[in-house]
């Protein structure tokens, strides 16, 4: 009965969530998922193949799903922020699913308040995030394998597969998976795999025919998409180290290494691989396909991992026989994910905006910073600034009319009578500001939180 209220518990956050959060715009990737759900919603599938710039090669799922409730409900921010309830309710539903495979009874509550305590799902929660398809489609798949459920274990895993490029790097993961955990049965269940990969080639030899290219588009292959040098995917691994263990979890995975190390020399191995690989397995595989090239690291990447990690350190946690270190331990790791969401490092590192919920403020000040360049009618196009307050809002708060910064590498600083910039701008160059703010004019300053944005005049124009 504990357990089912937890379950109920969980639904009814994320509603409020979803009431709460409802104004929020698109942010970060979601504008690009944003354009091109509107490209649909205004011009039709047309072949589901994207234009050029918003085409990545992967089969456009999430936009697909976003321009069919528009076309239903209508094309404003809350009912895209309604979209997302029932993923987020199916999520937290496969979550408990699995949590309650690994874990007993009695621990399932602990689980289930890590899902609500993770900052990098709940901020993609907030934001409207395309990676709440993976998540699902992930957890669908895990569990119906894990429950030898082959029909929706093939369907899902195909989903997961259209779900971006990255869900066929987790898709691949599970695969593996299932070769690692189910050695006898694997060659029986093959045929499970028939229908995503039939549907996998099907759409790139579909998507070829169209464009012309397969995994790389020449609109990105010279930057995010070029490969790397030796040296830089050294520093690419780094970076993944980071992320993994960034906004609070280190303490989770000193935790699950250091116990996890203790039960393994007591030999309670069954449970403890099988969720040991869960976890290893799908950020191995991710590490092997994204390290070699420069799309830059980010933690939202990882999610699934994060998700799975909970339940891992709550298995860890549940055979300590100790009750009073069990709790403690389980306390640290709790205020260690919540202080995830103020974790700030300088600006010239990369702060993880759209994936802690420090971003918050963030939107009533471009809001009010957009409202005084508007009263005091300076022109758009002269105030320069870098991703993401170059975002058109077209596409972040889904207005009929464009208005939107100019991006300040398509020129030099001082072409701009304006400049608008924020902690928020993970590309800024260190000395470029230190230059602006000794000798450009500071016209407005708006802070709340952790972020702030600065609105400078060049004194020179």
């Amino acid at each position: 009965m504990l357990n089912k209220f937890t379950l109920l518990g969980a639904i009814v956050f994320f509603i409020l969530l979803t009431a709460c959060c409802n104004a929020i715009p698109f942010f970060w990737d979601g504008t690009f998922f944003s354009a091109l759900s509107l490209h649909f919603y205004h011009n039709g599938f047309n072949g589901l193949i994207a234009p050029q710039p918003l085409d990545t090669g992967g089969f456009p799922l999430f936009s697909i799903y976003l321009t069919c409730i528009w076309k239903i409900f209508g094309k404003t921010i809350s009912v895209s922020h309604l979209a997302m309830l029932p993923l987020l309710i199916a999520i937290v539903f496969e979550y408990y699913k699995l949590a309650r495979h690994y874990l007993s009874k009695t621990i399932i509550p602990f689980a289930m308040l890590l899902l609500l305590l993770e900052p990098t799902f709940i901020t993609q929660a907030t934001l409207m995030g395309y990676d709440l398809f993976l998540i699902l489609f992930f957890l669908i798949s895990v569990n119906a394998l894990l429950t030898r459920n082959l029909v929706l274990f093939s369907l899902s895993i195909t989903l997961l597969c259209l779900c971006s490029v990255r869900g066929s790097f987790f898709a691949t993961s599970i695969f593996l998976l299932h070769i690692f955990n189910e050695r006898k049965s694997f060659k029986q269940e093959l045929v499970a795999y028939l229908l995503p990969l039939v549907v996998m080639l099907t759409w790139i030899i579909y998507h070829h025919q169209k464009t012309g290219w397969y995994f790389f588009s020449p609109e990105r292959e010279n930057t995010h998409e070029a490969i790397l040098s030796i040296r830089m995917m050294i520093r690419q691994l780094l970076f993944t180290g980071w992320k993994i263990v960034d906004f609070g979890r280190l303490i989770l995975w000193i935790i699950i290494i250091s116990v996890g190390f203790v039960i393994y020399k007591k030999g309670n191995l069954t449970k403890f691989k099988s969720f040991l690989s869960l976890i290893a397995l799908p950020l191995i595989v991710y590490a092997i396909f994204s390290i070699p090239f420069s799309n830059p690291i980010a933690h939202k990447y990882f999610v699934v991992i994060f998700l799975c990690l909970n339940i891992g350190i709550c298995y860890i946690l549940s055979q300590i026989e100790n009750r009073a270190m069990r709790n403690t331990l389980f306390s640290i790791c709790c205020i260690s994910l919540l202080s995830g969401n103020f974790w700030l490092y300088p600006e010239r590192y990369g702060n993880g905006w759209d994936s802690s919920l420090k971003i918050l403020p963030f939107f009533k000040l471009k809001t009010e910073m957009d409202e005084y360049i508007m009263k005091n009618k300076i022109p758009p196009h002269e105030i320069g600034t870098q991703f993401p307050l170059i975002a058109d809002k077209l596409y972040t708060d889904l207005n009929d009319s464009s208005y939107h910064y100019t991006n300040v590498w398509s020129g030099p600083i001082s072409n701009f009578n304006y400049f608008l910039q924020s902690n928020v701008i993970n590309t800024d160059i260190p000395e470029q500001i230190d230059y602006v703010k000794e000798h450009w004019i500071l016209l407005k300053h708006e802070r709340n939180g952790l972020v702030y944005l600065n609105l400078y005049k060049n004194p020179k124009k």
